[in-house]
């Protein structure tokens, strides 16, 4: 019957989409290998220089810090708060200095300043690509 080979088409074509999936999933996802240019305006994407994130998925990513400086008419309630709890009780200083907690940061990252989130979501794509290619072949 002529449906037999049709159904063989639909049912064979999963099988390098499932595949490629992974392989476009692992390039998009790359660490990007340079920063962002600077934009210098409210509401731009912009990262440290020190965060290799996906350059594929810049446009979805925003981290929210307080602005460099205040524009005129508006308060610095935080600073406010800060400035009312000076005169209450103190909290116990950390034990570390500024200096050594970035470099702690940093010595987080992998060799090439990578994540290691990174390392376990390119293993796990790896892994998928190949245990399809396993029982697709």
């Amino acid at each position: 019957p002529p449906v037999r080979p049709f159904g063989f088409v639909l049912v064979s074509c999963p099988s390098p989409i499932h595949i490629v999936y992974p392989l476009q999933l692992l390039r998009l996802c790359r660490p990007a290998e340079e920063a962002p240019a600077i934009a210098e305006s409210p509401g731009a994407a912009w990262w440290p220089g020190e965060w290799r994130l996906p350059s594929a998925f810049q446009h979805a990513l925003w981290v929210v810090a307080p602005p460099k400086e205040l524009e005129p008419g508006l308060t610095d309630i935080t600073a406010e708060l800060r400035a009312e709890q000076s005169n209450g009780p103190k909290v116990a200083s950390s034990q570390f200095s500024e200096s050594e907690k970035r470099a702690d940061v940093h010595r987080a990252l992998g060799k090439q300043g990578e994540s290691p989130a990174w390392f376990g979501v390119k293993v796990g794509l790896i892994s998928l690509v190949i245990a399809w290619i396993w029982l697709t072949f």
